[in-house]
Formats: C-alpha cells, sequence, structure tokens
C-alpha cells in the first residue's frame, strides 16, 4: 500500500483501548456482554446500528458511533519487521521506537522458523504495549508472503523468497506469533493480514503500473506457486485478515474476484476472517482497470466479490447511494460487518480491561534487552556467505586490526531497516560494528549514494588503499530503497552506477595479499559475477535491521559463524533480457526460480558458506523404495548431521524431492531445520516425506500423486540420496 499519510488525531490512536461498554445503559447490551458467544453479540449490535451507523465502518477509518457508545477505529497499523510508521502508530512520548528486525528477504535466509516465530511475538507484544499507551491500533498489514517471481520486482525485499515451502512456513509461523497467546482462545493478541492476495509482484515497471496491471495465471501456477503461503496462512495460521491486491487476476480486480476471495480463500481453505483492500484498490476498480463503469456497481463488485474493508473512502462515498440505488442490500453491508465486529471483539475491545489478555502490557516491554539480542540474533543468521577463496575469513583481529572501509553503506543506517520500518531504538552501521571491535577503521566512501553516477570520489578511495598499514579492505556496496522500493521496480540486475568499477581501482590499486572484502546488502538478487572475481571473500546482508552493523563485523571476524543461505536465485544480468516481466508463469523459458530456471545462476537459491565443515550420514539406510499412487504412507528419512570441523556453528539443512513426472518441477523443498553444533558434535534429524510430498501439479492445477520415479535429497551434497518407485 501506498506509504504517504498524514498524522491522524489523536482519537483515532487512542481508540483500541477505549472502554467500549462501561457506560449506561449500554453496558446492558447483549454486545457487550461476554459471557454470550461472539455471534449473538455480533447479531445484537447489527441489530441496534442504522444504515447510516454501517456504511462509515466499512473503511479503515471507522468513525465512533456515538448512539452505541463505539469509539472510532484506524484498521492501518503496520508491522513486517517490527511496529512500523502507519496511519494506526504514532511513535513519541512514551514509545519513542520499537524494535527493528532485518528485513524480511533476511529473515528468509535464517531458514529459522522459530526464530520466525519468536521475532512476531516480540512484535506483537510491542504492538499491545503501544495501543494500551493509545499509540497504536490491534490491526497490522503484514506479512508480505507474495512470492519473488522476478528480481526486478522492488517489494521483494518485503517477502522470504522465491519458494512456495518456505513461504508458507514463515506465513504460518508469523501469522501464530502475531495473533496467539492468549489463554482463553476466544481473544487474540493482535491480527495479522496477509498480504497482497493474489499472484501481486509489480509495481511500476516501464510504465506498467500495478493499479492496471493484468496478472495472468494458469490453473497449475495458482496451485503451484502463488496459493500455498496464503492457504498456509489461513489452515496453518488461522489468520484474520487477508488483503486483495491492486492488481486484476485473469481479468477480474483482486479485490472484485470472487474466485480467490470467496470460491478460494473462504469455500476451499476456510477463511472466517476479514478482506481489507489494498489502500486505493476498491478505486482502482472503475478508475484504473475500467472493470465496473460506475460506483453503485464499483462498491456491489468489492463487497460482493469478498472485500469487506476498504483501505480509502470509496465504500464510505458511494455505499450509501449504491444502497439507495438497490446495487447492494442489507445482506451485503451486513456480511462484511458481521466479519469486521467479530474480529474487533476477538481483540478484546467489547469487554471489561480486567478481561481482556495483554491489558497490562506497557513500555517497559517495548526495545527490552531481550528484544534487542534477538533482533540481533535475527542480523546474525540472515548474513549469507557467497565466498571465501582460501579461507581468507574469517579475519583475524590480532592481525587485521587496520581497516580501510569503504563504499556507500559503510556507514549504512537507516538503509539496513530497508522499508515499512518504525524509529529504531539505534542503528549500528558496518564502520561502527567494526570499531566496536576495537579496530581502527578509515573510512572513504568513493561514491556519495547508491547510484553511484560518477568516479569523482574514487582517489580518496584508491589512496587510502595504497598505504601499506592497511591489514584488510572491507567493501559494503549494493542497493537501497532509491533502486528497489514500493512503486519503483529495477530494470537491471547488475550493481548501481559504477560500483563495480569502484571495485575493480580498489583491486588494481590495494596492496597485494591484503584481504578485500565485499559485503552486499541489497533485498534483490544482484548479478555478483564480476565481484566473484575481484574479491576474496563475499557477504550477502540483506537489509540486517538495527544491529545490522555489530552482526557483520562479528561474521568478518568469526565472533559468529555465517549460517544463512540464499532465500532466492542470483540470476546472470542477462536474464531480464530474457523473460518478460510480465509473463506469470514459472515455467516460461529459461524459467523461474530455483525450480524451473534451466540456466546457470550466478549463486543458486540455498547456497551459503560455512566457517565449518559438516557431513551427513543415514542413521539408517530409507528401506520404502516402492509404492502406489494411493500410498498414505510417511516416508521417515532420519540424517545424522555432524560439525567435522574445527568451529562451532549452525547450519539449516535443506530436503528436496525430484521427479520424473512429466512438467514437474526440476526439484522442490519439502522441509527444512536449523541446528547448532559444536565441533565433532552430531545430531539427528528426521525429515517425515508425508504423501503430499510426492504429489504435483498438472496444467488443470490438479494436484495429485502420479506414477513416476522420485529422488529425496537431503542436504547440500548427492551423498544422501533416496529413490521412491510409485505406481499406479
Amino acid at each position: 500500500m501506498e506509504m504517504k499519510f498524514t498524522v491522524l488525531l489523536v482519537f483515532l490512536f487512542a481508540s483500541s483501548v477505549a472502554d467500549y461498554c462501561e457506560k449506561a445503559p449500554f453496558n446492558t447490551y447483549k454486545y457487550c456482554d461476554y459471557t454470550q458467544s461472539i455471534p449473538e453479540r455480533v447479531n445484537d449490535l447489527l441489530s441496534r446500528m442504522t444504515i447510516l451507523d454501517k456504511i462509515p465502518q466499512l473503511i479503515t477509518s471507522a468513525p465512533a458511533i456515538p448512539s452505541l457508545d463505539i469509539p472510532a477505529y484506524q484498521w492501518w497499523s503496520e508491522g513486517l519487521h517490527g511496529v512500523a510508521g502507519s496511519p494506526g502508530v504514532h511513535f513519541g512520548g512514551n514509545f519513542p521506537n520499537a524494535t527493528s528486525f532485518p528485513q524480511v528477504i533476511g529473515l528468509g535466509a535464517t531458514f529459522n522458523m522459530s526464530l520466525v516465530l519468536a521475532m512476531a511475538q516480540v512484535i506483537s507484544t510491542e504492538a499491545r504495549a503501544f495501543a494500551n499507551g493509545g499509540q497504536a491500533g490491534l490491526t497490522y498489514f503484514a506479512p508480505n508472503i507474495n512470492i519473488f517471481r522476478d528480481p526486478r520486482w522492488g517489494r521483494g525485499q518485503e517477502t522470504p523468497g522465491e519458494d512456495p515451502y518456505l513461504s508458507s512456513q514463515y506465513a504460518a509461523n508469523f501469522v501464530k506469533g502475531m495473533q496467539e497467546g492468549a489463554d482463553d482462545t476466544r481473544y487474540l493478541k493482535t491480527i495479522a493480514t496477509c498480504k497482497h492476495y493474489a499472484a501481486y509482484d509489480l509495481e511500476n515497471y516501464l510504465n506498467l503500473s500495478r493499479h492496471t496491471f493484468n496478472a495472468i495465471v494458469s490453473d497449475q501456477d495458482f496451485e503451484e506457486t502463488y496459493f500455498p503461503a496464503f492457504r498456509s496462512c489461513v489452515e496453518e495460521g488461522k489468520v484474520g485478515s487477508i488483503m486483495c491486491s491492486y492488481n486484476a487476476v485473469n481479468g477480474v480486480p483482486s479485490c472484485a474476484n470472487d474466485f480467490i476471495n470467496n470460491e478460494v480463500a473462504r469455500g476451499k481453505w476456510g477463511f472466517e476472517g476479514y478482506v481489507v483492500s489494498d489502500c486505493g484498490a476498491i478505486s482502482d476498480i472503475i478508475n484504473s482497470h475500467k472493470y465496473t463503469s460506475n460506483t453503485d456497481d464499483t462498491v456491489a463488485a468489492g463487497l460482493r466479490g469478498g472485500c469487506d474493508l476498504n483501505c480509502g473512502h470509496f465504500y464510505s462515498d458511494h455505499a450509501q447511494a449504491a444502497y439507495d440505488n438497490g446495487a447492494i442490500t442489507d445482506d451485503d453491508i451486513d456480511r462484511a460487518m458481521t466479519r469486521l465486529f467479530t474480529y474487533r471483539m476477538r481483540l478484546g475491545m467489547f469487554d471489561p480491561p480486567s478481561m481482556q489478555p495483554f491489558r497490562d502490557y506497557t513500555n517497559d516491554k517495548v526495545d527490552t534487552k531481550q528484544h534487542e539480542a534477538l533482533a540481533l540474533d535475527a542480523s546474525r543468521e540472515s548474513i549469507v556467505l557467497l565466498q571465501n577463496n582460501k579461507d581468507i575469513l574469517p579475519l583475524s583481529l590480532t592481525t587485521h586490526r587496520k581497516i580501510a572501509l569503504v563504499g556507500p553503506h559503510g556507514q549504512a543506517q537507516g538503509a539496513m531497516q530497508g522499508n515499512y520500518k518504525g524509529t529504531a531504538p539505534y542503528l549500528i552501521s558496518p564502520m561502527q560494528g567494526l570499531q566496536d571491535l576495537g579496530l581502527s577503521v578509515t573510512f572513504a566512501a568513493g561514491c556519495t549514494q547508491v547510484a553511484c553516477p560518477t568516479i569523482a570520489g574514487f582517489s580518496e578511495v584508491t589512496k587510502l588503499v595504497e598505504e601499506h598499514s592497511i591489514e584488510a579492505i572491507i567493501a559494503v556496496i549494493g542497493l537501497d530503497e532509491s533502486q528497489e522500493s514500493e512503486g519503483h521496480d529495477r530494470t537491471s540486475l547488475t550493481l548501481p552506477g559504477q560500483q563495480v568499477q569502484l571495485l575493480e581501482d580498489i583491486k588494481k590499486k590495494a596492496v597485494p595479499g591484503i584481504p578485500f572484502i565485499v559485503v552486499v546488502m541489497s533485498g534483490g538478487p544482484v548479478d555478483l559475477s564480476g565481484v566473484k572475481d575481484i574479491a576474496d571473500a563475499i557477504l550477502w546482508a540483506g537489509y540486517p535491521g538495527q544491529s545490522g552493523g555489530q552482526a557483520i563485523a562479528e561474521v568478518i571476524y568469526g565472533k559468529v559463524n555465517p549460517s544463512g543461505r540464499l532465500p532466492v536465485t542470483f540470476y546472470p544480468a542477462s536474464y531480464i533480457n530474457e523473460i518478460p516481466y510480465t509473463n506469470m508463469s514459472m515455467r516460461v523459458p529459461p524459467g523461474r526460480s530455483y525450480k524451473f530456471y534451466t540456466g546457470t545462476p550466478v549463486f543458486p537459491f540455498g547456497f551459503g558458506l560455512s566457517y565449518t565443515t559438516f557431513e551427513m550420514k543415514w542413521k539408517n539406510p530409507p528401506n520404502v523404495t516402492h509404492l502406489k499412487t494411493t500410498h498414505d504412507v510417511d516416508v521417515n528419512y532420519e540424517v545424522v548431521v555432524t560439525n567435522a570441523g574445527k568451529r562451532s556453528g549452525s547450519v539449516s539443512v535443506l530436503a528436496y524431492i525430484t521427479s520424473t513426472v512429466p512438467g514437474a518441477p526440476m526439484k522442490e523443498l519439502f522441509g527444512f531445520q536449523k541446528i547448532y553444533l559444536k565441533p565433532e558434535q552430531s545430531m539427528t534429524l528426521s525429515f517425515v516425506a508425508e504423501p503430499k510430498v510426492f504429489t504435483t501439479v498438472d496444467k488443470h492445477g490438479e494436484r495429485k500423486i502420479r506414477p513416476g520415479t522420485y529422488k529425496i535429497t537431503i542436504g547440500d551434497t548427492s551423498d544422501l540420496k533416496h529413490t521412491v518407485f510409485i505406481r499406479e
């Protein structure tokens, strides 16, 4: 959604903790009686409302209803990777900041879902504290679980990556962390919103806007790629809200799309929550997509297409006329109102304060030492070691003490948060992180901005690296929101401007034998082919959050063993000339994501090096080799993982399946686990291949087990493979 908004009046901030049912005679009404069921209470509430009361409640800036003592409520709060600036969130006073975790693409790189769950629990705890202080709502527009289909997408940084299984696991854990926690399961801690439903992954590419784009998606790609994470939100996470996207899907705007909203989400998956539009998306139905020709039909298309809540004002401006003209009915309005007030009640808003879980949370639960430690751990685990020639890393605190720090991100702070960020309690830059290790650091940017349009500042850098006292060179380069962001897609996969030239000049001028380390900050993948030939070691850091500089320094100097893995494929720059951005097919040549890409990546999905060596072997060789298409057998793969090196470290063990079924993905992730091992320590992991792991999706979108040869691969090497033959 557009992150452009004005400061709202204080009454909208305070509404989430206002006491709805304490005054007479309202406290005697059934909708205020917490001993009654929520459906009974909602029915009673709606029976007391007039149509003039109801229609204004269908927008995110919902006004008060004085006749029923219901305060105003702002539905739009942001919490993608920390409580963030938005119409419903106000920083200041007793709540000057909130914990800022790495951008989501980095969280995907951790392959650690217990960490994601813990992070979401922190976000929801801080959100509750903000709400109790009158400075936030309780309904959050996160997570973004769209598949990072194309590397050009400006908002790919907000997602866990390109893989449907990884994204599904992320979605379920994030939603649970945001919503669960009350002993009484009627109550939700906050409400998460899985966005942007569906098939949304284009901003503004070569003058093609997300507001007019029509995503043509096959049944096969829906079932295989675009639906799984949203289905996980609903079936596993029990999410309270889904956000419909700006784009159209197969000719129908998402927010008017009966098929995806009603038939699939509600009918097939059992979604019971409310659908909220992306901000302005209801207006797009008529003004951008030209799907309707008048405002009455537009309101009807939205409500009947499944969109209950309008982020914007189209419903409040036009629903009354649509009702008066017979385009919508009481049933259309009450259906949406029932969903909206059901979830306001599930947040405890209509119950006595003493009954409401989390009502005692105050600012002492924001930015705690435990929250800071978790954010730091997330930063550490998100960093991916892409190259380490001759084991140049880790550097030594004894022999590599005088550092030349160069590049536009050497002193980065705000850029480390990516987008949808809040006010962090602090931002540790790479320079500060290195200095905090006691190192002598001299900085020369070379490029004062990421765009790096000129070589004017290169001479200062080359002069620095020529100094014989320099013991290591660290360049911090990459992208920022000027290159990739909401509303702004990339048109190149190369590093911006003269960044590669800067690295080449450093290589030429540096004292021979001095370690040259390159750190890349970005959300989207970058073609690092040239950098591989220049640098001794390469780290990808995503946008690592408030403690990013500390984590980067600790990894470079071996205080932390890198354990991140790429959640996306790093393609060569030529890729964007080979495949149209607007083609939503995953199989269009040369293919999208590791599952279908037939070319040679610069770095593949799931890649990541360590400072130690992990070895794997079967605990017991698998004994299931033949199955039928009708089987209901769980095949259990037990793997012994041993740290065979000299350093402690964590490793994410990935499990894939391949098959000979025509049209099936080249390989597909079906499990992963992350463990920490000391030297010579071993641990047994179990990967269960349930029957659904052996399913494939045909062109008609039908998922089932089909005859063929299936191979299970565990880990990075081909050593642990097992073949299963499936017959009719």
